[in-house]
């Protein structure tokens, strides 16, 4: 069995768009062909569940505390489209437990599901977990918003990530913009500060305008690129999926398209 790619996405502070990103990209992903595996990771403010309107009666903590098997956990959302959901918790020993068992747990749900790519929904700012899901992961986001202070918690995300002795790559995502001259725009402030104090450069994958579609497809519980396709932001996502997709492509192609 050939293992999923996985892509992890971290954020230097809560509240820059990151799950409901990860949410409409796992949607765009499998209505191109591709089965995928959402893993809310967000330990402390898990939330991909009310994206999609649905209350699992299993979460991923019943699985690393024993309770049942691993893979009786993943609900699935849409045909080839799997949330593995959390339950919220300040809970250090939560975290740690997480932790430990982590790669065993997507090696057994990879097993069962056998998805192309895992989506992992980090939590914000910088932790244990945050790094073994970046160490883990075959490709790194960072979303970042569309304000100074977005771009200094960004940094920090950076600055603990370069200190790591692996050499982890990571690529840029900013929400909320104008535009894509204004997503360049803000990358450029924080590459500035990165080359000079980090001596890396951090490339930008894509952006995400501000919509206020957004409002209406959260009262739907509904991710925008299925409740109104047409949106501008709906539209960068497709781009911003179709952008993956040709890094799975290297290594993965889609098995039997899962749409309905």
């Amino acid at each position: 069995m050939r293992p999923p790619l996985s892509i992890a996405f971290g954020s230097g502070r809560a509240g820059v768009g990151k799950s409901t990103l990860v949410a409409n990209l796992a949607v765009a992903l499998q209505r191109q062909g591709y089965r995928c595996l959402l893993w809310d990771a967000n330990i402390s403010a898990p939330t991909l569940h009310t994206l999609f309107g649905v209350d699992p009666l299993l979460r991923a903590a019943d699985a690393y505390f024993g309770r049942v098997q691993p893979e009786e956990v993943p609900l699935e959302l849409r045909p080839g489209l799997w949330l593995f959901a959390e339950r919220a918790t300040s809970s250090p020993e939560a975290e740690q437990l997480l932790a430990r068992h982590f790669q065993k747990l997507l090696q057994r749900i990879a097993q069962r599901l056998r998805p192309d790519v895992v989506l992992l929904d980090l939590p914000a700012g910088w932790s244990e977990l945050v790094y073994l899901g970046c160490s883990t992961a075959a490709m790194n986001c960072l979303v970042l918003g569309d304000d100074i202070g977005s771009v200094l918690d960004a940094y920090g995300f950076l600055k603990a990530l370069s200190a790591q002795p692996e050499a982890l790559t990571v690529q840029l995502i900013v929400t909320n913009v104008v535009d894509s001259s204004d997503a360049a725009e803000i990358a450029q402030k924080l590459n500035t500060v990165a080359a000079r104090f980090l001596g890396r450069r951090f490339p930008l994958l894509g952006e995400v305008p501000y919509d206020p579609a957004h409002r209406a497809a959260l009262l739907q519980q509904r991710p925008l690129v299925e409740h109104l396709p047409t949106a501008p932001a709906a539209q960068a996502y497709q781009r911003l999926a179709m952008a993956l997709i040709q890094a799975l492509q290297r290594t993965h192609a889609p098995r039997a398209s899962q749409t309905a």
